[in-house]
């Protein structure tokens, strides 16, 4: 296990070796930014399997998630319960 973390440290310094600190600052906002932004699709993908599960249109329930919240669009979908 040693050896693999010193391994991914020797790569990473040489991947980002002649970099500035600012540049690597810039490199790890764009990545926590990407990483929240996955989150938040995944959170609107919940609401879209919600919607499905519960026969509902997944599209506008997804786009309300989107637009909206994906907390507030989850807890009205459970309130809202089955269509049928």
């Amino acid at each position: 296990m040693e050896n693999l973390i010193t391994t991914i440290e020797d790569l990473l310094a040489g991947l980002f070796a002649g970099m500035s600190g600012i540049a690597l600052g810039m490199i790890g906002v764009l990545f926590g930014l990407a990483a929240l932004l996955l989150v938040y699709f995944i959170r609107i993908h919940i609401a879209y399997r919600m919607a499905v599960n519960r026969h509902r249109d997944p599209l506008g329930w997804a786009l309300l998630s989107f637009f909206v919240s994906p907390l507030l669009t989850w807890i009205i979908l459970l309130i809202a319960g089955d269509a049928r």
